[in-house]
């Protein structure tokens, strides 16, 4: 659907029998996937139109060229379309019930059995098998995007292996979206910025032939953002989550209004505004639920210490840090535990404790090549760097500058990265690098 709720209007035109087969399937998918509150709103107007009778839906109905239509069609079509949603939402409710079951049987094999039965055994090809495994993949991406993506490709395979279905094209399509999206979004998470921009491609192609459904639009947009944001496309990112909070603000969505609010709070501080950066930040805090996401948490209060290191306000980074490394230790990542690290070295430093701030950039150097986090372990050795410039240790500054371009080019990184690593080498090389 294209909101949270059923527009009232299309409702009316249910009662009335004047909706599409194609409307009659959004609406069942709505109903049983979506909000089970508009399911009962709908059985209490059908019950109500019910003991009216056909004559008040005749009077209701609107006018098509000065002929009102017949009670008694109308009380056939208003009979036709309920039985067709039921039917519709009988299928649905029955596959849901078996796609847990479907998926724990789906699990018990390699990735290559996986694919085969999902070929080979239609009962594993349905949409909410699609989305179990979609859902299944979000909660793992962040810490392992690799095998996230493997679950959301086995989404991607589900729906394109489907025949016509009682819910239609469109709806499929939406799917196609949100599984590509979500890969694209765990190639970003892994640095495979080349990938994450075709998966992303894919996504807002399926999405132009979807249903319209707002909620889809803005997830699109936020995770998008996150690659332009990587990417330094700062201004579309900003572009992108403006629409996304517009839309979740419009339909009432104030949870991942709040979230996307965060993710534009970052991007602020990307550009440098530090201030508005931490002002949209504590806002989305007073939005989101911290019960159904508590990650949240976690990137707004870490991205505030961030600003405040960035304004030179090292003591109230500091003294902010034992909340950020509370909430890191409770509902973080490997990876985010490698990133307070890397925050801490930062401000231990601005705090003029060298050797300290040397031991936390060495930690992370060595866990960022552990995972393979080529983006992360570059910029770590460019902070390990200047450090080593400000100490005059030219020998370990060489060493640095050998081991870091291989790093570099091993990922699609932007060329002003790798000419600017270039420049860095031959500085070194020359013995006349400055900070």
């Amino acid at each position: 659907m294209a909101q949270k709720h059923l527009d009232p209007r299309l409702l009316e035109r249910l009662l009335q029998g004047q909706i599409s087969p194609a409307e009659v399937r959004e609406l069942a998918w709505h109903m049983v996937e979506i909000c089970p509150d508009c399911a009962q709103t709908v059985e209490l107007d059908w019950a109500t139109a019910s003991d009216l009778g056909a004559e008040s839906l005749q009077t209701s109905a609107p006018h098509r060229a000065g002929v009102r239509p017949d009670a008694e069609e109308a009380g056939i079509s208003f009979s036709r379309v309920r039985e067709r949603l039921q039917e519709t939402m009988v299928i649905l409710y029955k596959e849901r019930e078996a796609a847990p079951a479907l998926l724990k049987e789906l699990e018990g094999h390699p990735v290559e059995r996986q694919r085969i039965l999902i070929h080979n055994k239609p009962r594993f090809r349905t949409l909410p098998v699609a989305e179990l495994l979609l859902e299944e993949a979000w909660s793992l991406g962040f810490e392992e995007p690799g095998p996230a993506e493997t679950l959301a490709g086995l989404a991607t395979e589900i729906l394109d292996s489907m025949g016509p279905t009682p819910f239609g094209e469109e709806l499929l399509n939406d799917l196609r979206a949100r599984s590509w999206a979500y890969r694209g979004n765990f190639r970003r998470i892994a640095s495979d910025y080349r990938g994450a921009e075709e998966a992303f491609q894919r996504a807002v192609a399926y999405q132009g032939t979807g249903t319209g459904d707002l909620l889809e639009q803005a997830r699109l947009y936020g995770l998008r953002s996150t690659l332009c944001r990587a990417r330094s496309r700062l201004a579309e990112a900003r572009h992108l989550l403006q629409k996304a909070i517009q839309i979740y603000l419009a339909i009432e969505e104030t949870h991942l209004a709040g979230r996307s609010m965060i993710e534009l709070g970052v991007v602020s501080m990307r550009e440098e505004r530090h201030e508005d950066a931490i002002q949209l930040l504590e806002r989305g805090v007073g939005m989101v639920d911290a019960d159904g996401e508590p990650r949240l948490l976690l990137v707004a209060h870490y991205n505030i210490v961030l600003c405040l290191m960035k304004q030179g306000r090292f003591d109230d980074a500091m003294s902010n840090l034992p909340n950020v490394r509370r909430l890191t230790v409770e509902r973080a990542s490997r990876f985010d535990l490698l990133r307070l690290r890397w925050l801490e070295g930062n401000i231990l430093l601005g705090l003029g404790h060298e050797a300290r701030a040397e031991a936390a950039y060495l930690e992370v150097r060595k866990e960022a090549a552990e995972q393979a986090a080529a983006f992360e372990l570059a910029s770590v050795s460019l902070d390990l760097a200047a450090l080593y410039l400000r100490q005059g240790r030219h020998a370990q500054i060489k060493q640095l500058a050998v081991e870091m371009l291989p790093i570099f080019q091993s990922r699609d990184l932007h060329q002003e990265a790798i000419a600017a690593l270039l420049l860095f080498r031959r500085a070194v090389e020359m013995e006349n690098l400055t900070l």
